[in-house]
């Protein structure tokens, strides 16, 4: 069993438990539905009990407050306020880092356990570092102009302190202060699938001079965007736990790509690079290998002796390698078609998500940043640990009726989601970018999903059960 996640006596529907909120149902249900755990996010008490309810306000925790408080002063500052002296902006920068930093120290503390425990809590604590530094970085660069932005990358590019050894087409610039716009690629110009002729090859060397007879699909493959693909919708099966949430949200985004192929032209792509390769290979390979991890957590045997238990080398070995899986695995049972609230809460995670992946390709194209750079890794990886920890922490909350706060990493996690979003935008501006009118087709065909969603939705949750109820009285 878990430490964080002891076992409770079971509870019936007729008796909630002290506590249970009426107003919220278990937006998501657990896989024993009828025993409730209890989860370190649980606050002790209310710690506004004692005080008069003018004073009992601001002795309750308010994540959601301060973080659209925080959002709404930083897009006012960096969009209203900014100018082009230079010197003024850096110094507005660092005062925009120890606001935000001031911000986070002022939320209630956290928990002394966090929500994951494996391979150590330090590796956690490091995670949640990494993403306030990362925090503070967006927010000095939100209040400079785009090309100073574009300058200052160039001097933390690993490719130009010895930290990584690049090849050229990774590097940002020409060298440290000398940024370079880039030529972003466009995978819609040739789509024929067969290319060859007599003598052609199935998979060619092209260094030998031989000639592919799948050229276009043989380039597709060998693109570095595949290996991205695939590996990560591993992480996010992982961050959704749910393999059919994971596969709708990679379907919606190819979408979202074909709608704003007019802005990236990375976006374009062939009916079959979006068809087969993305959706059907690269994605669903992922979200299935992501789910056979999951299965393999959730039902393997756990046996956790220390290390000195363990007589022989193997065993130690192995205990040690344990050491790196977690203690406890629950699936995430969304159950979005239960009432209309659930249904918003799945949507609620869904453009998240997707906002964080449109915001990968804008923060590359608008500061020049080449997509093989290890910039873009580093900034995935965060954002792969710091899902997974936000994702349960929003689960936490929607499902277990004693969490009454939104908790530290999602709060952290929106507040760099906002941010991202910020600094794009406000570049893109400035730069006279993404200045193409939406294709009157694309939003023709998002009214029209809108519609229809809107009124199945309608018919799902109004029609069907007063129908049902109707039935049941005759």
């Amino acid at each position: 069993p878990d430490p964080h996640f002891p076992t409770m006596p079971r509870r019936t529907s007729k008796s909630p438990g002290p506590g249970a909120r009426r107003s919220r149902s278990p937006a998501f249900t657990a896989a024993d539905e009828d025993s409730v755990k209890p989860s370190p996010l649980e606050v002790p008490g209310d710690r506004s009990l004692g005080h008069d309810r003018y004073s009992a306000y601001f002795y309750r925790p308010h994540f959601l407050t301060a973080l659209f408080s925080a959002f709404a002063v930083l897009a006012y500052v960096a969009f209203f306020t900014s100018g082009v002296d230079q010197v003024a902006n850096v110094k507005r920068g660092l005062l925009g880092v120890g606001f935000m930093f001031l911000l986070y120290c002022a939320l209630p503390e956290p928990v002394p356990n966090g929500l994951f425990s494996r391979p150590h809590p330090i590796v956690w604590r490091l995670v949640t570092g990494a993403a306030i530094l990362y925090l503070m970085l967006l927010t000095f660069v939100l209040f400079q102009t785009a090309e100073y932005a574009r300058l200052l990358i160039t001097y933390v590019d690993p490719c130009h302190n010895g930290i990584h050894t690049c090849s050229p087409a990774a590097v940002i610039g020409h060298g440290m202060g000398q940024p370079k716009s880039l030529s972003e690629r466009p995978y819609a110009n040739h789509c024929e699938i067969w290319t060859g002729g007599e003598g052609c090859k199935w998979f060619a060397d092209r260094g030998k001079g031989q000639l592919p007879c799948f050229a276009n699909l043989q380039d597709a493959i060998f693109d570095e965007y595949i290996v991205a693909h695939f590996l990560g919708w591993i992480g996010k099966s992982l961050i959704f736990r749910h393999a059919g949430a994971a596969w709708i949200n990679s379907i919606v985004f190819e979408f979202v790509e074909m709608s704003f192929e007019h802005w990236m032209p990375n976006f374009a792509e062939c009916w079959w690079d979006h068809i087969i390769l993305d959706v059907m290979v690269c994605n669903l390979c992922g979200i299935i290998l992501g789910h056979m991890l999951m299965s393999w957590l959730k039902v393997k045997e756990y046996r956790w002796m220390n290390v000195s238990q363990y007589k022989t080398p193997i065993g130690k070995a192995k205990r040690v390698l344990s050491q790196l899986t977690p203690e406890s695995w629950d699936s995430f049972n969304w159950h979005a078609l239960e009432s209309p609230k659930r249904l918003l809460a799945v949507l609620l995670v869904f453009v998240c998500v997707l906002i964080v992946d449109f915001s990968t390709f804008a923060l590359k194209y608008i500061l020049w940043v080449p997509p093989r750079n290890p910039l873009n890794t580093y900034r995935l990886i965060i954002w792969c640990f710091l899902g997974m920890l936000s994702v349960r922490e929003f689960y936490e909350y929607c499902d277990n009726p004693q969490v009454k706060r939104l908790g530290h990493h999602a709060w952290l996690g929106a507040m760099i989601l906002f941010t991202e979003c910020l600094v794009w935008s406000k570049f893109v501006r400035e730069s006279n970018e993404f200045t193409a009118p939406m294709p009157q087709k694309v939003m023709v065909s998002w009214m029209l999903f809108g519609l229809l969603c809107s009124s199945w939705c309608y018919y799902h949750f109004r029609i069907v059960p007063a129908r049902y109820r109707t039935e049941k009285r005759h």
